[in-house]
């Protein structure tokens, strides 16, 4: 294998292990300027049974999908790629430089308490995101925890490490034949894991266990059991107070009835126990043992040598439906009394946020200037100072809704446009804003009963969300409901217009961009036929295809050769964009959401720049710019104006001075959807006086480019610009504003 070029793109280099199911491998990505690494890894399948092969790919690329919706967690490594050759299935991961957890509780070390804190707290967040998906890890230990040289946060690896597969030996003669196959690590595994019946505080266990370790420097398998409770007997060889071991006691109890039932009931009895024993200090880096940078660890998820030992590596397990509790922890709204944004875990931030809870505001605020100082890029962080500064003084309160839990990066980006405006308020005197937060996490059903608490709630005089279209069409019914307004800054489904009078927004409706593309193809490609490449379970997915449909209808413009469902797990997209061709397609459109942006990307590769491609905002991605450059150069992407507007302006040099960073479209849309609101509390701070104001025809209030005004259909009327992925200089693209 070494040398060899797999999807005309990747180029192994170096080979990590093998198993009785696959390979894995370091590939050189080839089509990336420097060639950066990655790890690969093959999954070899001997059947030639075609029912079993398509069982095998409908589970290889379900389970493909989670590993990427897993990998959008700063510290679980990102699913870059997934694709199909000779009947063979291939993952491309990242690689993360580091070392293992396990070097630093090598030789019987052991760690003081605030350490082990830190740790238990940092990974449980990250279990909870990932059980938040349905996914239980099943083999956690000190070497699937890597220590990232970069900045030195536990990244969390070697996913699926028990998987169900249809074992080809057994399928040649019994088809019907399921195998389950429990792999654990002795000592870390909780006892209905050995048993094969893994539950998600399995996982709580073994972090458990870990932590016992660091603290003792005994590994747990060489530990005493307790004979009436099977429970390991440990408190006599560590150094810790009787809170935190109480923690990790229960964390570890023999029974799974008898141990915390979601991570989030963890977090909260960490709080608990930084509460009584915090010193304020943040742990230092330097406290922790150091490795020198040449000795490098590499792993990737799901790509543990470890975890191809007679195994697939690629089929996750999961529950069809989470634990109620985990469900229960997502509907907190917070004005600092939890911290929601799952890639900040700073003591001091934590710190402040037991004072908030205490009614300790001036604690509260010297501390989150402390953690703003740390981190300038929270905007968690500002709303939270913003909201201590108050403290118990009467303000205005509005809340946010975005799926800051699960997917956190775009939410994080519309909260720095919302927290911006909400400091630069406060600042001027001219009023003060309370904002509370709360996540739907992409749920219709969460984002209606997260609506139906705010309308409810009598001080939330307003809502900026949601941050789907999906959820804000949920939420708009019970908000319509209960005459409580929302401005969601990037909803863009063009059912939303006028399907609600409380219900706003500051993303122009899709119509716009489907127009303006289909106009181009028209005009300016000489086009008419064409293949669209969409997610039929995404309701701004569907929405732009529609728009576009019927952009082309309407005159008898253009027409559809084929709709092909990036949704569907069984897709095999080269086929599928070689079977368009085949049907005549002379242009593609690509209208995913940004959950399959992955899924776009391998059509962009798969097209090989045989047809022009369109595409909308989702597309608007530096990925494309990375990550495929040659291959996207002339695709079209609609955006909103403003989107390129954005440079240099005084929006974006005020976010500059705030995050550090320069500002994000979403930034600019959060900040004016914000910025909305403000002005109409300005005139008429009730809930039926914002709508009425906010639905006045004179209505205007200062966005981050252009005025913020509404339609009476309650959207925003913006110009449309069409951006082409354009190079720049060798190895280096951009996307580039096209004239009308």
């Amino acid at each position: 294998m070494l040398g060899r070029l797999l999807d005309a793109r990747y180029r192994i280099i170096q080979a990590l292990g093998s198993g009785g199911f696959g390979q894995t491998y370091i590939a050189e990505d080839t089509r990336r300027p420097g060639n950066p690494r990655c790890v690969l890894k093959h999954l070899s399948f001997s059947c030639q049974d075609e029912a079993i092969l398509r069982q095998v790919r409908r589970m290889f690329y379900a389970e493909a999908d989670t590993l990427e919706k897993l990998g959008r967690h700063d510290q679980i490594p990102q699913l870059l790629a997934y694709f199909e050759e000779d009947n063979e299935f291939y993952l491309v991961q990242e690689f993360i430089q580091g070392h293992p957890l396990s070097d630093e509780l090598s030789g019987g070390q052991k760690l003081p308490e605030s350490q082990v804190i830190e740790l238990v707290e940092d990974v449980t967040r990250v279990l909870d995101f990932v059980h938040e998906h349905g996914v239980i890890h099943r083999d956690l230990k000190p070497e699937n925890l890597m220590r990232r040289d970069r900045d030195q946060k536990l990244v969390l690896i070697d996913f699926g490490a028990v998987k169900t597969i249809m074992d080809t030996s057994i399928a040649d003669t019994a088809p019907q034949t399921q195998m389950s196959i429990p792999v654990y690590t002795s000592g870390y595994a909780a006892s209905e894991q050995c048993l094969g019946r893994p539950r998600f505080n399995s996982d709580l266990y073994s972090l458990g266990m870990i932590a016992i370790q660091a603290l003792t420097g005994v590994r747990p398998s060489q530990f005493e059991l307790n004979p009436q409770t099977y429970s390991i007997v440990w408190c006599d060889r560590a150094k810790v107070s009787d809170d935190f071991a109480a923690v990790l006691e229960k964390m570890t109890q023999f029974h799974f009835n008898d141990r915390y039932q979601s991570a989030a009931e963890v977090l909260e009895a960490l709080n608990q126990v930084k509460s009584s024993i915090f010193t304020q200090v943040p742990l230092s880096k330097a406290d922790r043992p150091r490795r020198s940078r040449n000795r490098f660890k590499l792993a990737a998820l799901g790509l543990g040598i470890a975890s191809i030992v007679g195994v697939s590596a690629w089929s996750l397990t999961r529950n069809d439906s989470p634990p109620a509790q985990i469900e229960q922890s997502l509907q907190p709204v917070s004005l600092g009394e939890v911290s929601l944004n799952p890639l900040s875990n700073a003591p001091l931030k934590q710190a402040a946020i037991d004072e908030m809870k205490s009614g300790n505001f001036p604690a509260a605020v010297k501390l989150l200037e402390k953690a703003r100082q740390a981190d300038k890029a929270d905007p968690e962080t500002l709303i939270y100072l913003n909201n201590a500064r108050i403290g118990k003084e009467q303000a205005y309160t509005i809340a946010v809704v975005v799926p800051i839990r699960t997917q956190p990066q775009p939410s994080i980006e519309v909260l720095r446009g919302i927290a911006q405006a909400q400091d630069r308020i406060n600042r001027t005197k001219a009023m003060r804003l309370r904002i509370a937060i709360a996540s739907d996490d992409a749920k219709p059903d969460l984002a209606t009963a997260i609506a139906s608490q705010l309308v409810n709630d009598s001080s939330i005089l307003g809502v900026i969300g949601h941050g789907t279209s999906d959820t804000t069409y949920a939420a708009g019914k019970i908000y319509q409901a209960g005459e409580l307004v929302a401005i969601s800054p990037v909803s863009s489904a063009k059912d939303l217009s006028g399907f609600s009078q409380y219900v706003f927004r500051t993303m122009p409706s899709d119509e716009l961009p489907a127009k303006r593309l289909a106009a181009h193809l028209m005009q300016n490609l000489k086009k008419r036929r064409v293949a669209i490449f969409f997610n039929s379970k995404n309701r701004y997915s569907r929405s732009l295809t529609d728009s576009f449909k019927d952009a082309l209808y309407y005159g008898d413009k253009g027409q559809i050769v084929a709709e092909i469902d990036l949704s569907d797990p069984a897709i095999e997209i080269a086929e599928s964009v070689n079977q368009a061709i085949k049907k005549g397609a002379e242009v593609i459109l690509l209208a995913p959401n940004t959950e399959l942006l992955d899924r776009a990307l391998l059509v962009i590769n798969a097209n090989q720049k045989r047809l022009p491609i369109l595409a909308g905002d989702a597309l608007y991605s530096s990925r494309i710019l990375t990550e495929l450059g040659n291959l996207a150069t002339g695709m079209i992407v609609a955006i909103p104006s403003a989107q390129t507007q954005l440079q240099n302006s005084p929006f974006e040099q005020q976010a500059r001075s705030i995050w550090g960073r320069p500002a994000q479209w979403r930034s600019a849309l959060g900040y004016d959807a914000t910025q909305a609101m403000i002005a109409a509390l300005q005139k008429a701070p009730t809930r039926n006086g914002i709508r009425a104001t906010l639905s006045t025809s004179n209505f205007a209030a200062i966005g981050a480019v252009n005025p913020v005004r509404f339609t009476p259909n309650g959207d925003r009327e913006m110009p449309i610009t069409l951006v082409r992925v354009t190079p720049i200089k060798p190895g280096q693209f951009t996307f580039r504003a096209i004239a009308k």
